[in-house]
């Protein structure tokens, strides 16, 4: 029956938000950028590195290979290229004429349409078969047709022979010039020559009788063009003379003199300028007029009017004479009642004399508004008559405008098409002469081919062109399908490849760092400072601070995946790191499989962590100090025999607490997680879990199955440090090494 406590629940891990960090090491390639998981030019460059011996074998070895190839196939395969040259030329005339094909050789577009024109057409099947069936040609006579001649001795199989020829006769037209290749390829040099002669001639021939044929038909179109164009030009004429009669009739002598109708036109223009601009101003001035009197107003005109007229000037006098009578009497006093019946009167007839003044306005308001419409009507009547009159005479205009426009138009038809009937006789004189003196071909021989005296295939710089390419593809290949296929972890891209977890370092191969020899590799942070093994544990150390604050991660779990990662000797510079940092550090063994911690520094392994997980109060018994300022650490002791149970317990709360009553952190040592379980009960239980893994010696896939558990366990992953990694082969640290300790010694800026 256990006596243990009750089992505690898991530490909740704090939310894990991974941050990218770069691996350490000059120039090392940025762990978010090889997340993509595609191959980069240095990754390129490391594979080609690594396999270049086997690069260069293969290189040489198809060179050997090339130069055997070469010599069998010169020896029992060799090839002869027999090749002439035609020439893309214009008819061999002083006299050229341009209506034939509109071909002008001058003309590039024209030269490149000509020349592959003509090179298709040397390579047609119906070529071949005249070729072939022409019992004159030279081309019978040949070894090559002989070999298609059937079993009865006599009938040739044409089929095939001008499917061989569809393989190795070509004509290719040549850039920047009027020239066209022709070749043939055969065993017989003879044979070649033989062939291509015949294959041209037969085509030039054809050529020549085609333009014959078609400069007969030219000139049999052109004839029929120039009675056409003679008839229409007879009619024309007719047509033309018509037309003048009928303008002569019309007043008009000649076509652009003006007429009696374009004169009385021109007056009746400027009638109507005059009338648009009278039944504009009067228009302007009616609308004017009623504005001012819809908004209470009266015009002036209207005032002036109404002051002119008698009664209204009677009854101002009358007022005027009131005045006088009213100043008059002032010497009676100004409150005396003459006066004041003075003014009382005097009052009545301005009275009077507003009130007739008023209805004086209306009368005359009405008038005038009357008058101005009338005088707008009038103006406007006017200029409808003069736009009446001129539309009556543009409408006769037109019509001559018609008339004379279709007589010009006529003459000028007769005139193109006597130009035209000109052309053509001129043409048709030029066809007859070229019927008669002119070579009319546009293709001919400007090089004939000769007996070709070397081999055409092989060619030993081209084989040993392919070759060498070949085997170095093949090498290539199957390099980098090794590199494809290698599942293990060499550098942060396989890491990267993992994903969803942090690079806080990369530790180089103890061999590859000259300071570290002899230096125990446990406390090579301490023991050799300089060294580059000792910066990349300070790297790591500084990167686990941005990847998690120490100040609530203080208990830390470092682990692997499997046995022989190295996992000790990262947790023991680790722990020496921040110990030298100025925090106190107690480094303790939990691996009870294998503890090496006492071996490492030298301390008896009767008590520890094994004793102090049974009772707490052991804990200052189990401390052991080290040479290394504010390390202590702690050996594992007996093992329990229930180990599992107890780190699953509250005793480890217990003892992580107690520790850390003396201590900035706790640092366990533990065994590889995916083999024994006491790491798998203690790492949900601290603050944070830093994973080993040796390069070339873990597989992608072990490594993800170590980010699974850490995951179903809901531990803190910190992050990842690749343990010995090597210089050479493509390794990383090769260039990192040598610039470090140049630097270092100052030889570097």
């Amino acid at each position: 029956m256990t006596t243990l406590p009750q089992t505690t629940s898991l530490q909740l891990p704090r939310p894990n938000v991974p941050v990218p960090i770069a691996p350490p090491g000059h120039g090392a390639p940025h762990l978010a950028l090889a997340s993509q998981g595609q191959m980069n030019t240095a990754d390129v460059w490391r594979v080609i590195r690594t396999n270049i011996w086997l690069i260069v074998i293969s290189v040489i070895v198809s060179l050997g290979i090339g130069f055997g190839l070469n010599w069998y196939l010169d020896k029992y395969h060799s090839l002869y290229t027999a090749t002439g040259y035609v020439q893309i030329q214009p008819p061999r005339s002083a006299v050229f004429l341009q209506a034939q094909d509109n071909f002008n050789p001058g003309d590039a577009n024209t030269l490149i349409v000509e020349q592959r024109t003509q090179a298709q057409m040397l390579m047609t099947e119906g070529l071949f078969t005249k070729v072939l069936q022409d019992q004159n040609k030279d081309i019978r006579n040949t070894e090559w047709f002989k070999q298609f001649i059937k079993s009865d001795g006599v009938t040739p199989d044409v089929a095939e022979a001008k499917a061989d020829l569809i393989k190795h006769f070509s004509a290719s037209p040549i850039g920047d010039s009027k020239l066209i290749s022709v070749s043939m390829t055969y065993r017989i040099p003879k044979d070649c020559r033989t062939i291509v002669m015949d294959i041209v001639n037969q085509h030039l021939s054809e050529q020549k009788k085609f333009s014959s044929d078609k400069l007969v038909e030219q000139v049999a179109m052109l004839t029929n063009l120039k009675n056409k164009y003679d008839a229409k030009i007879r009619q024309d004429k007719l047509d033309t003379t018509k037309a003048a009669a009928t303008l002569q009739l019309d007043g008009f002598n000649r076509p652009g003199g003006i007429s009696q109708k374009e004169s009385e036109l021109l007056k009746l223009i400027d009638t109507r300028i005059k009338a648009v601009a009278d039944a504009a101003s009067a228009g302007s001035a009616y609308e004017s007029a009623k504005n001012e009197v819809a908004q209470g107003g009266t015009p002036g005109e209207v005032d002036n009017m109404v002051e002119t007229q008698g009664i209204i000037l009677g009854r101002k006098q009358q007022v005027a004479d009131w005045d006088i009578q009213i100043r008059a009497a002032q010497n009676q006093g100004a409150e005396s009642r003459t006066i004041k019946q003075y003014q009382a009167l005097r009052d009545a007839t301005q009275e009077q004399l507003e009130q007739t003044r008023a209805e004086e306005r209306a009368k005359q308001t009405v008038a005038y508004l009357s008058m101005l419409g009338s005088k707008a009507d009038s103006a406007q009547k006017v200029l409808e008559e003069t736009t009446r009159q001129i539309d009556k005479i543009k409408g006769d205009l037109a019509d001559v405008s018609v008339r004379i426009s279709d007589y010009l138009t006529k003459k000028d038809e007769q005139q193109a098409l006597e130009d035209m009937s000109r052309r053509f006789s001129d043409q048709l004189d030029r066809l007859n002469v070229m019927l008669t003196q002119v070579d009319m071909n546009t293709i001919g021989w400007i090089s004939q081919p000769e007996t070709p005296d070397m081999p055409s295939f092989p060619n030993l710089k081209v084989t040993l062109i392919v070759c060498t390419a070949v085997g170095l593809g093949l090498c290539l290949g199957i390099c980098f399908l090794r590199e494809m296929m290698d599942t293990s972890v060499r550098s942060p891209r396989d890491i990267a490849r993992v994903g969803q977890m942090n690079l806080l370092g990369m530790i180089p191969h103890e061999d590859d760092d000259p300071q570290s020899q002899g230096v125990p590799l446990s406390t090579v942070i301490y023991g050799a400072p300089n060294s580059i093994m000792a910066e990349q544990f300070r790297q790591v150390r500084t990167r686990m601070q941005h990847a998690a604050s120490l100040d609530t991660t203080r208990s830390i779990l470092v682990t692997s995946p499997g046995p022989g990662d190295g996992k000790s000797v990262i947790a023991c510079n680790l722990a020496a790191g921040l110990a030298l940092n100025g925090r106190r550090i107690l480094l303790v063994d939990a691996n009870f499989r294998r503890p090496e911690l006492h071996r490492t520094f030298g301390v008896g392994n009767e008590s520890g962590f094994g004793n102090v997980l049974t009772s707490v109060g052991n804990f200052e018994s189990c401390i052991h100090q080290t040479k290394v300022p504010n390390l202590d650490i702690m050996a594992t002791g007996p093992k329990p025999a229930n180990a599992t149970e107890l780190l699953e317990s509250q005793l480890l709360i217990d003892f992580i607490e107690r520790a850390l009553e003396e201590y900035d952190h706790v640092i366990f040592d533990s065994g590889p997680m995916l083999v024994v379980s006491e790491t798998v009960a203690l790492a949900p239980r601290v603050d944070g879990v830093v994973t080993v893994v040796r390069a070339s010696s873990n597989s992608r896939g072990l490594l993800q199955r170590m980010r699974d558990a850490l995951k179903q366990l809901k531990a803190e992953h910190l992050g990842v440090v690749l343990n010995g990694v090597r210089s050479t082969g493509g390794g990383y640290y090769a260039r990192n090494i040598k610039t470090y300790y140049e630097y270092q010694n100052g030889h570097a800026a």
